[in-house]
C-alpha cells in the first residue's frame, strides 16, 4: 500500500501557500500550479505540533505498508498510559501493540462498541491465519474494556492518548478495513491543550460511562490558537456540532469542497446549495452505498459537481475544506444521528498549509469518483 505521509511538523508553504511534507520529494500534484522550480518560502508559523496521514488503499491488502505503521511506534514506546476508543476494533497490529505495553506494565484503557462485529477479524486476513477477536485478546490480559452500548446512540469516537503527549484522532478506527482498503484521514497531535481536551471526553466514557445522549462532556476549551494557528474542537451531542459546521458553510465566500463517509444532513445540504447559488463552487464526493447517499439527490439535482467515490471498499472521510483556508475534520458524519445521538469529535483548523494537504486528498479522490447514474430529479 502507498501511504502519502504529509508532515506537517516543518509545514512549508511554496509561495501561493501549498505545503510541503518535512522530508518529501515534491511531486507534480503539489506543484500543480506552480513550476517546480520556484523556491520553497517558510511559512509564518511552523505546525510544530500537528501531523497528517491520508491513507491510499490502491491497489488494497498492502499489509505491512498501512498507516498503522506511524501509530504503532508511538504505542511501543508508550511509558505511563495508553487510552483508545474505536468503533471498529480488529488491527493485530495495534491489538498486539497494546497487548505488548500492558505487559511491560503500562495502564491501558479501551472504550468499544462491544455490540459491533467488526471487532472479529477472518483467518484469511490474520497474520496467524487463525481469527482475531480484538476484545476477547485485550481482557484476556487483564486489559480493561467498557462497553460503549448503542442505547443512547454510537461510540463513535477513534482516539489514541499516549503518556498524556500525543493524541491520534480522525476517521480512522483500528481496523483492517479502515487501514488497507478504505480511505480515511489521521491526525497526530501534541497540543496539551487539545489533549486535555480529548482526556477529559475519554474519561467521561471510560470512568463515567455516560455515551450519547447522556453525555455531559463537551471541548473544555473550544477556541484555541496554537502556534499562530486558529483551531476549534467540538464533542457530539453536547457542543451542537452541526450547527457549528452549517455556520462554517455559511460563511463560505469561495469554494466548499467535501468528502463523506455518511451524508443525510439536510441543513447542511441546504446551505451547501445556497452558497453554490451565491456563486460559491461546491464539489464533493459521497461513499457510493444507497444508505449513504441522503443528501447526494438534492445536491445533484442542484446541479451540484457531486460524485459517488471510486474506491471498491469504503471512502470514510468526513472532510469538508472550505476557501481553501479551513478544513473541518474528524469522526462526525453528517447527519442526524452523528448530531444527536452519537459520541463523536471535530476539529476545525484555519491553516492555508492544512488545507493544502486535504485539497490534494479531495482533488485525488475527486478525480477518481463518478458521476451519479442512479439519481432521479423531479422536474
Amino acid at each position: 500500500m502507498r501511504i502519502r505521509l504529509f508532515l506537517v511538523l516543518s509545514a512549508i508553504l511554496v509561495c501561493a501557500g501549498i505545503l510541503l511534507s518535512s522530508g518529501a520529494a515534491p511531486t507534480s500534484a503539489l506543484f500543480a500550479t506552480q513550476p517546480a522550480t520556484l523556491p520553497a518560502t517558510p511559512a509564518a508559523s511552523d505546525i510544530r505540533w500537528l501531523k497528517v496521514y491520508f491513507t491510499d488503499p490502491n491497489p488494497p491488502d498492502q499489509v505491512g505498508n498501512g498507516i498503522d505503521r506511524f501509530v504503532v511506534p508511538v504505542l511501543d514506546v508508550a511509558r505511563t498510559s495508553i487510552d483508545v476508543t474505536s468503533f471498529d476494533f480488529n488491527l493485530p497490529s495495534v491489538i498486539n501493540a497494546l497487548i505488548n505495553a500492558r505487559k511491560r506494565g503500562v495502564t491501558v484503557r479501551v472504550v468499544l462498541d462491544e455490540n459491533n462485529g467488526v471487532h472479529l477479524l477472518g483467518a484469511s486476513l490474520s497474520p496467524t491465519k487463525k481469527e482475531v477477536n480484538g476484545l476477547t485478546m485485550l481482557t484476556a490480559v487483564g486489559i480493561p474494556v467498557v462497553n460503549g452500548g448503542r442505547s443512547n446512540g454510537l461510540m463513535h469516537d477513534k482516539i489514541i492518548i499516549v503518556d498524556s503527549t500525543t493524541l491520534f484522532i480522525g476517521s480512522w478506527n483500528m481496523s483492517y478495513n479502515d487501514t488497507f482498503r478504505n480511505n480515511n484521514n489521521l491526525l497526530q497531535i501534541t497540543s496539551q491543550k487539545l489533549i486535555a481536551n480529548y482526556q477529559a471526553k475519554f474519561n467521561e466514557l471510560f470512568s463515567d460511562q455516560r455515551f450519547g445522549a447522556k453525555a455531559k462532556v463537551g471541548a473544555q476549551t473550544p477556541r484555541l490558537t496554537l502556534d499562530g494557528v486558529a483551531v476549534e474542537n467540538y464533542f457530539s451531542p453536547v457542543d451542537k456540532v452541526m450547527s457549528k459546521i452549517v455556520t462554517e458553510v455559511n460563511g463560505a465566500r469561495k469554494s466548499i469542497k467535501f468528502m463523506a463517509f455518511t451524508f443525510t444532513h439536510a441543513d447542511l445540504a441546504d446551505a451547501m446549495i445556497a452558497r453554490a447559488r451565491a456563486g460559491v463552487q461546491v464539489q464533493g464526493v459521497i461513499e457510493n452505498r444507497g444508505a449513504s447517499q441522503g443528501s447526494l439527490v438534492p445536491l445533484f439535482c442542484a446541479k451540484l459537481p457531486v460524485k459517488v467515490d471510486g474506491n471498491p471498499y469504503t471512502m470514510h472521510h468526513k472532510v469538508i475544506v472550505i476557501d481553501d483556508q479551513t478544513v473541518i475534520t474528524g469522526s462526525f458524519n453528517f447527519t442526524k444521528a452523528a448530531d444527536q445521538s452519537n459520541d463523536d469529535n471535530i476539529l476545525i483548523i484555519r491553516s492555508p498549509a492544512v488545507a493544502a494537504l486535504y485539497n490534494q486528498e479531495f482533488a485525488r479522490l475527486y478525480a477518481q469518483g463518478k458521476t451519479p447514474t442512479t439519481v432521479t430529479c423531479k422536474p
